[in-house]
């Protein structure tokens, strides 16, 4: 019997998300507040710059790292509210 390598994941980004996950939508939202938001390609309006989110989540930013390392949708509740409370925090620094 062969062994059959395992599927590739359906997303390169690891700051892919899910839009119907509340957590997700915030950490969108705190991203744009940080700062790491750019115009749309097509609407022109301003959205979460998700390459910079990505950067972030593999510890490879120049500013510092996410607390948990993988990607979003591989992240459980906990996981995600320790990602958050990151983010607030580099906002909350920015803007003091």
């Amino acid at each position: 019997m062969t062994k059959t390598a395992p599927s590739p994941k359906k997303y390169t980004l690891w700051s892919f998300y899910d839009s119907n996950n509340q957590q997700h939508k915030y950490i969108l939202s705190l991203c744009m507040q940080f700062g790491w938001s750019k115009a749309h390609k097509v609407t022109g309006k301003q959205v979460a710059n998700l390459g910079a989110l990505d950067k972030w989540l593999r510890g490879v930013h120049k500013i510092g790292q996410s607390p948990i390392k993988k990607p979003l949708q591989d992240m459980s509740t906990t996981e995600l509210s320790k990602v958050i409370t990151a983010l607030e925090n580099m906002v909350f620094k920015k803007n003091c």
